[in-house]
């Protein structure tokens, strides 16, 4: 049965958002995989520092102060991941949705044009 009202053009509409939130959701993608590497990063710093630490050749004091800067970046890049999952998930959601109203459009858009035409 063929939808009693049907907007013809709202595909370009659905496609043009749709390539929208791909392109935020790949952005979203690399922003996760950036700050996952910068934390990788920032606790091998913070073990190397660890390490250094009681060996006598630097400030102790200096080192220690260090060491929780990096503890203080290691939480920033994880809140900034967690943010940049939750951002992916978002935006995964919108894209399934609107290739669902894409395959949905079509599918009724050929529906009315064959009962339009018999």
């Amino acid at each position: 049965m063929a939808p009693d009202i049907f907007v013809e053009g709202i595909d370009v509409v659905i496609k043009l958002d749709l390539d929208k939130h791909k392109s935020l959701l790949d952005r979203a993608k690399l922003s996760q995989i950036s700050f996952k590497t910068s934390v990788a990063h920032e606790i091998k710093k913070k073990k190397h520092f660890l390490s250094l630490i009681n060996e006598g050749k630097y400030d102790e004091t200096s080192m220690r102060n260090s060491i929780t800067d990096i503890k203080i970046n290691i939480r920033h890049l994880s809140d900034k991941a967690k943010l940049a999952k939750e951002e992916i998930e978002h935006h995964t959601l919108i894209v399934e949705t609107l290739t669902a109203q894409l395959a949905d459009y079509n599918k009724n858009f050929r529906d009315f044009t064959n009962a339009s035409t018999a």
